[in-house]
């Protein structure tokens, strides 16, 4: 086969792939909507997510499964993402614990996020994708300390952006690049650790919901 047809081929595939995508989406969004009418707002359920990677890796040919497994692994973190904004936008009342005493305002290009992750290999790939995902930018990141056990590890992690685009933000007359909150989250918390006074987008908070409840 000439590499003309072979992109051609190609180029057929991805058409399918996106329609169903698309319809992977659309299911997405009926668990959310069902989800939301509970009142439920937990979307990554880890045993769920292992089950289905076992599963779908079980038949693929090992010299693809790692591969293969990345995309499937891609896939149901970008449904984790869509779905907590979905949650956020039509139920934002049931996330505000998650922000209580954390002031911020607008204009602002900066969050610090203080992260308590498992200790092992690649425990930060997945937010550091979804920062990415998000259209921002990661400025830095430090690992700063170790548990006693060293089963998990502290990273700061500073990310730019436009922080500007959130409904209901108010003004108050804030200097742009004023960094917005100091946030702590490891197993499910999320604390304030400095004050700050710039308002987080929808993205962000989409970013927290989704990376808070993958521990």
């Amino acid at each position: 086969m000439r590499l003309e047809e072979i992109r051609a081929k190609i180029d057929t595939l991805d058409e399918e792939i996106k329609a169903l995508l698309l319809e992977r989406l659309a299911c997405s969004r009926e668990v959310a909507s069902a989800k939301a009418e509970q009142g439920e707002t937990q979307i990554y359920r880890a045993d769920r997510e292992e089950a289905i990677l076992e599963r779908l890796g079980g038949e693929v040919p090992e010299e693809l499964r790692r591969e293969y497994l990345a995309i499937v692994r891609k896939i149901m973190e970008t449904s984790r993402m869509y779905q907590y904004g979905l949650l956020y936008d039509w139920m934002p009342e049931r996330f505000q614990a998650l922000f209580a005493g954390v002031p911020y305002e607008i204009p602002g290009q900066r969050v610090k996020l203080l992260l308590t992750r498992p200790n092992r290999p690649n425990a930060m790939s997945s937010i550091l994708s979804m920062v990415g995902d998000y259209g921002y930018n990661m400025e830095k990141m430090e690992l700063l300390s170790y548990s006693e056990d060293r089963e998990s590890v502290r990273f700061l992690l500073t990310v730019r952006g436009d922080l500007s685009g959130a409904p209901h933000a108010k003004t108050h007359g804030a200097a742009r690049g004023r960094e917005s909150g100091f946030l702590h989250y490891g197993s499910a918390s999320l604390k304030q650790k400095r004050k700050s006074k710039n308002r987080l987008t929808k993205r962000i908070h989409g970013f927290i919901l989704c990376t808070c409840n993958k521990q």
